[in-house]
């Protein structure tokens, strides 16, 4: 096999002409790079530590009342919740029911996701050839 060779591998490099040198523009140094001290930078690492503490002392306490709203919400309403497991499913059930009047205030997860859980898993044998 023969290979062939571009142009540009055979011709021999030709040194520019002096004019051409003269009109390229010439490399200067590298730019410098600002100096910075170890004190300014270890003074600014920590105004933005600070800054970042406050801040999250600031949200830790806006979680804090978060919290104390949500408790004191809660302990107006009168709730009890019940763990259970679904025979179908096998999934683990939370009822919230009012303690007073014993309604049924939540499920979770919901019935239509319990009855969703049966059915695919009624379809375990069609879909697949073994049982899990």
């Amino acid at each position: 096999m023969v290979k062939t060779m571009a142009i540009n591998e055979i011709t021999p490099k030709i040194p520019a002409s002096p004019d051409a040198m003269q009109r390229a523009p010439k490399i200067s140094e590298p730019p410098k790079a600002p100096r910075i001290s170890i004190a300014e930078v270890s003074q600014s690492s920590a105004e933005s530590k600070s800054q970042m503490m406050d801040q999250i002392s600031i949200n830790v306490e806006d979680l804090h009342e978060a919290i104390e709203i949500l408790n004191s919400s809660v302990k107006k309403v009168p709730t009890s919740l019940e763990f259970s497991i679904d025979e179908a499913s096998n999934r683990f059930v939370v009822q919230v029911t009012d303690a007073a009047t014993g309604e049924i205030i939540r499920n979770v997860p919901g019935d239509a996701i319990l009855r969703m859980a049966k059915q695919l898993e009624s379809l375990k044998g069609i879909l697949f050839d073994d049982k899990f």
